[in-house]
């Protein structure tokens, strides 16, 4: 072999083990719903009680419900910014879109994570500092890729009365998110 061949040969080698470890490298989180945090990477923020806590004790949810999300890129309106949340499809593949209602969750939707107001449903991080570095993990240490998601077109008693559909572009996540 000629020292050109072995340079890319050992260039190929260094880009393909560069490649496996950054993709290796993408964070994780986890929304931990009794002790109120949620952890991404090396990063723990406190998050808020959500409203109508109360409601618990009649069997209404106002967590982010128990379960496996993909974490959305980052959305930005009226100066505050969130990362919409795509819940797994109980059944089939995918996930749910992040503007539709979710049959299997009572036809809740539209789960974000995101600092400042305290909404049912969402994880709010309490402290705008805090919710920063859990978007600096989010961002700096995983790689865009798609999803499909789809769309319930009628959310009525648990079930997509008028079907669901495919949407037509796929969209960008970051990371997954476990709620326990």
């Amino acid at each position: 072999m000629t020292s050109f061949s072995l340079q890319i040969l050992r260039f190929s080698a260094v880009f393909l083990v560069f490649s496996v470890v950054s993709r290796a490298e993408n964070v994780f989180c986890t929304y931990y719903r009794e002790e109120n945090e949620i952890t991404c990477g090396t990063v723990t923020c406190p998050t808020h009680i959500p409203p109508n806590a109360d409601l618990e004790k009649d069997g209404l949810d106002v967590k982010l419900p128990p379960g496996w999300y993909r974490i959305g890129t980052m959305t930005i309106r009226h100066d505050k910014g969130w990362l919409n949340l795509y819940r797994r499809r109980a059944i089939g593949h995918g996930y749910w879109d992040f503007y539709t209602n979710i049959p299997e969750r009572n036809c809740a939707g539209t789960f974000g994570l995101h600092a400042g107001d305290n909404i049912s449903g969402s994880v709010a991080v309490k402290s705008k500092e805090c919710f920063d570095k859990l978007i600096y993990q989010i961002e700096k240490k995983s790689t865009i890729e798609k999803i499909d998601v789809y769309q319930c077109r009628k959310c009525i008693f648990h079930s997509c009365w008028l079907g669901s559909r495919l949407l037509p572009r796929a969209r960008d996540y970051y990371t997954n998110l476990r709620s326990l």
